[in-house]
């Protein structure tokens, strides 16, 4: 069980590194939000959007683990919700593109957690 949860984080640390480096930091310089003064804020050492994407990442990693799909409806809500704060001017196509990377970055963590553990049990 604990090689398990330790295969499970350093896949997420790894998944997340390659990630923010790579697409997200793309994505952002692309569509560049309207506010950038809320995103730039640190929290816990990282930018503030940063350490919000990647807790959205982790939550729907662990559901979808747990096979608790409907964290899938549950991240829809939310960010749903999120969305009526009128003062908030999120570009639509930064913020739909975002979210389904996220859904699809999870998904695919989910998978590759999978196949490691397939490997692992074929090997020993």
């Amino acid at each position: 069980m604990i090689v398990k949860i330790i295969l499970c984080l350093v896949l997420f640390a790894i998944g997340e590194l390659i990630v923010n480096k790579t697409l997200f930091k793309y994505m952002k310089n692309y569509f560049v939000p309207l506010d950038l003064t809320a995103a730039n804020k640190k929290f816990l050492g990282f930018e503030i959007s940063v350490f919000k994407g990647s807790l959205e990442r982790f939550v729907l990693f662990v559901g979808l683990l747990l096979n608790f799909s409907q964290v899938l409806i549950v991240f829809g809500a939310l960010k749903i919700g999120t969305r009526f704060d009128k003062n908030n001017k999120v570009q639509n196509d930064y913020f739909i593109i975002g979210n389904f990377s996220s859904i699809l970055i999870s998904i695919f963590y989910t998978y590759c957690y999978g196949i490691i553990l397939e490997k692992m049990a074929v090997i020993s």
